[in-house]
């Protein structure tokens, strides 16, 4: 415990003469504000499933395709960590842009195995995509302001993702309204954005301290110092749990009731709006979740959060449209936009910042695992049953995973005094 301690102190300081030297800080953080505005103009957010369900497929083989997609995505998430904290952060995002092309023009041929690979390679992407993000953007804020990088990552993290709702309001709207023209037509215009997405990562830095000639790469030992930080950190490990159960349940939630939408007689269209709807919502409470961290304490907000995110499936449950909708437009779009910046910046404070992107790559991974299960067993009950009674199961298993998330934190804390 005391080397471990010791060793993070040295990053830390040599973090923070790092941070003295000037850099283009502004310019770096409009860039990476640039690449998030396109990267995530998703035009096939909205309707994917929709074009699936057309091709003839059911939704218990979507619920499989998803499957694949994760568990690729969770194979590939700690390689892909490793690789952006020692070879470069910006080069995980770069290949996360190229991937995601290929992915999408896959779609122009939907036969089994094409989806499989596009599932697949969405997957991998998405693993290139996950702690490297965020690994940056937390050392762009250090270069900026390193006395209050906890505080201002809160409030970028935010803005990165007010950036991004608007950009998923954007491409949900447009997608649908090019989906109606052509069905294959959001799908090719997503694979441009994706390739026009890389030009601004080409004036950001890599996002990792330059490495001596004679230091080697030691994959298996940087592995092995994440786990020990996640396992010895009782906080994180409980951080990280909390994240792949919430997010793992809204993301669920957010592509099936697409499928729900349509069944209600919903057109395309309608359906585009409804999700561009519920962004705006998302949007708005994003804005005020760096006040909320700043006054309710983190042991306060994160119960609460969940606690929304379990009303809003308990609304949704109803068989009326009014209060399904409002469970799903307010509640759960309030625990959406509380979770993930709050959950980043918690993590990310107590993250030693060489193994950042590895540490922050188990967070993702442990969503990938928990949708393996999820996406499917999803698809299978609404194929045999109501939605208001999956629902139901859902919001049982989220409550029972927060419970047993506090115990094993509590547990893993007992043994750590103990030591």
């Amino acid at each position: 415990m005391n080397d471990s301690v010791m060793e993070s102190s040295a990053e830390g300081n040599t973090l923070a003469t790092s941070v003295l030297e000037p850099r283009p800080w502004r310019r770096w953080l409009a860039a990476f504000f640039g690449y998030t505005a396109s990267s995530r103009v998703q035009l096939t957010s909205a309707i994917w499933m929709i074009y699936l369900a057309a091709q003839g497929y059911s939704p218990f083989v979507i619920g499989l395709f998803e499957m694949t997609f994760h568990i690729a995505k969770f194979v590939a998430e700690v390689p892909t960590g490793i690789f952006a904290d020692l070879l470069g952060r910006r080069k995980s995002l770069i290949l996360y842009c190229v991937i995601s092309a290929v992915d999408s023009l896959l779609y122009l041929h939907p036969t089994a195995p094409f989806m499989l690979l596009a599932f697949a390679l969405s997957g991998i992407s998405l693993a290139f995509l996950g702690g490297a993000n965020d690994a940056l953007l937390w050392t762009l804020t250090g270069y900026a302001d390193a006395q209050r990088q906890a505080q201002l990552y809160s409030k970028l993290m935010s803005w990165t993702l007010m950036v991004s709702l608007v950009s998923e309001m954007i491409g949900a709207t447009l997608g649908g309204y090019l989906g109606g023209i052509m069905q294959t037509l959001p799908f090719i215009c997503g694979a441009l954005i994706s390739l026009v997405s890389i030009l601004p990562l080409c004036l950001l830095p890599e996002g990792i301290e330059e490495r001596q000639p004679e230091e080697r790469i030691n994959v298996l030992a940087h592995l092995g110092s994440g786990l020990r930080t996640v396992w010895n950190t009782p906080a994180i490990l409980g951080l990280i749990l909390i994240s792949g159960l919430t997010e793992s349940c809204g993301t669920t939630i957010y592509f099936y009731i697409q499928l729900q939408l349509h069944g209600l007689g919903f057109a395309l269209s309608a359906i585009g709006l409804i999700i561009a709807l519920s962004k705006v919502c998302q949007f708005l409470f994003t804005a005020m979740v760096p006040a909320m961290m700043r006054k309710i304490p983190e042991r306060w907000l994160l119960p609460l959060a969940v606690l929304a995110q379990a009303v809003g499936l308990l609304l949704m449950m109803q068989p009326q449209m009014v209060p399904s909708l409002l469970g799903f437009l307010i509640f759960f779009q309030a625990a959406t936009a509380v979770l993930y910046p709050a959950l980043s910046t918690y993590i990310n404070q107590r993250c030693p910042e060489a193994q950042r992107a590895t540490v922050l790559s188990f967070q993702t991974g442990l969503f990938s695992l928990a949708m393996i299960v999820l996406f499917p067993l999803f698809g299978l009950g609404i194929t045999h049953s109501s939605y208001s009674v999956v629902y139901g199961w859902t919001v049982l298993a989220l409550l029972l995973g927060g419970l047993g998330t506090v115990f094993l934190v509590r547990l893993r804390q007992w043994h750590v005094k103990m030591k």
